[in-house]
């Protein structure tokens, strides 16, 4: 569910040594993730039918991410797809389902994506399960499976869901290519309301539960339990995995995922009855939200908004001044050093007991024009009433997307694109907690 958002317009996401040292802490770290994508790039190539794994083979997919909330707005990975294997920016995306690529074909494509657009291997007839998840009037049997989706920001994607090898590195250096289906994406038209990320990018990762997503194709196949997590640092890049190995010495807190009761095929990440807490006291009650990857920024309906941005107005009172001439986001307050002033704002879920914590960091930006901006937004033009957690509230986090025991879990965390390298391994058995 991408709502995506971008500079200037409001969206619906001593000296020298220090200088070496950074520097050889940066080529060590990117050289680790080309690493990782030569080996991919160059690995053997698949065989036409690959036999699939056993169901208790348990593996676990990591992938680094690139990206930051601002000014950028959005966090990818490079997926290897095809036979020989071309690498695509992927916007990940726990809020949809499908995963798709800009094809060779596409009427509106990125610019990055003219320079390796896809080229369908092998289409997915209507008569398919595969496809029936995603369009139930496909017709005729044996034609292709056409498909066109709406996004929240009233984005649309258009194309045909193709099936072709997509590679995966395991740690010992093994490289896995099953066959999977996606979309081929051959028309895009952009939201009016901002400037998407997905026309930066290649295409989206999608990360939802539903039968047509990446992730549970995979689980379905042998290859991986229902799991997946990120990490996404505040100073940008991070982490990525699929399965259930989270390399983490840290432990999680839980709270279940609700059934969906709509007839959509689209399944999302909701979790509630959700209690707002600013500076330590109760806001609002009975929330639900979204826990979605592809929005930038945590959007709240109208009721809440009003009442979270009428404390945080109150508490701050005189001790800061407005910038109203910076457009960045909605509000925005002058001076780029500001965190200090701000309160935390707490996500209690009552039932398990769990709290979700917004520091500042987690919920303000700074802008181009060294502001301290609002990072949460009043979504009720295009949501309506639904509440999202969005990426800015995510970062430092590492947040875990059980679909096996229908359960979120988060805690904060190290994100930084290498720092799993050398984490603790913890695997999420699914028929018990957590266990070292």
């Amino acid at each position: 569910m991408d709502v995506k958002g971008t500079s200037g317009v409001v969206p619906l996401r001593k000296v020298l040594f220090l200088v070496l040292i950074l520097c050889a802490i940066f080529s060590v770290s990117l050289s680790k993730v080309n690493d990782t994508n030569d080996q991919i790039l160059n690995a053997k190539k698949p065989q036409p039918k690959p036999a699939a794994p056993s169901r208790s083979s348990g593996h676990t997919f990591h992938f680094a991410i690139q990206g930051n909330v601002y000014p950028l707005g959005y966090y990818t990975v490079k997926v290897a797809i095809g036979n020989p294997p071309q690498l695509y920016d992927l916007d990940i995306d726990s809020g949809s389902d499908l995963t798709w690529v800009q094809s060779k074909s596409c009427k509106t494509c990125t610019p990055r994506s003219q320079y390796y657009p896809y080229n369908p291997n092998s289409n997915i007839q209507c008569k398919e399960p595969l496809c029936a998840a995603l369009n139930r009037n496909c017709a005729p049997p044996t034609g292709p499976c056409k498909y066109k989706i709406e996004y929240a920001d009233n984005e649309f994607c258009s194309g045909v869901l193709v099936r072709d090898f997509i590679s995966f590195r395991l740690d010992d250096g093994s490289i896995l290519h099953p066959q999977l289906g996606f979309g081929s994406g051959f028309d895009q038209t952009p939201s009016n309301h901002h400037h998407s990320s997905h026309i930066k990018t290649a295409g989206v990762f999608g990360l939802g539960n539903g039968k047509t997503s990446i992730l549970s194709q995979l689980s379905s196949l042998g290859y991986i339990h229902n799991v997946f997590g990120h990490c996404l640092s505040s100073k940008g890049g991070g982490r990525l995995f699929l399965g259930d190995d989270i390399k983490t010495s840290k432990t999680l807190v839980w709270t279940p995922i609700l059934r969906s009761s709509s007839s959509s095929n689209i399944e999302h990440y909701r979790a509630g009855p959700v209690d707002l807490l600013f500076n330590g006291k109760q806001a609002v009650n009975g929330l639900e939200v979204i826990f979605d990857s592809g929005s930038t920024y945590t959007y709240l309906n109208k009721k809440a908004y009003n009442v979270l941005f009428g404390l945080i107005n109150n508490d701050l009172g005189n001790k800061v001044q407005r910038a109203t001439e910076d457009t960045t986001l909605v509000i925005c307050w002058k001076g780029q050093n500001l965190f200090g002033y701000f309160k935390n704002i707490v996500l209690n879920f009552p039932k398990t007991k769990s709290q979700f914590v917004l520091t500042p960091q987690s919920y303000l930006i700074v802008s181009e024009r060294h502001n301290t901006c609002l990072g949460i937004l009043d979504g009720s033009e295009e949501l309506g009433d639904i509440n999202i957690i969005g990426d800015v509230s995510f970062q430092d986090k590492l947040v875990v997307y059980d679909n096996e025991k229908m359960q979120i879990g988060w805690v904060p965390d190290n994100c930084a694109t290498s720092s799993f390298t050398n984490a603790k391994s913890l695997r999420v058995h699914h028929r018990g907690n957590i266990l070292s």
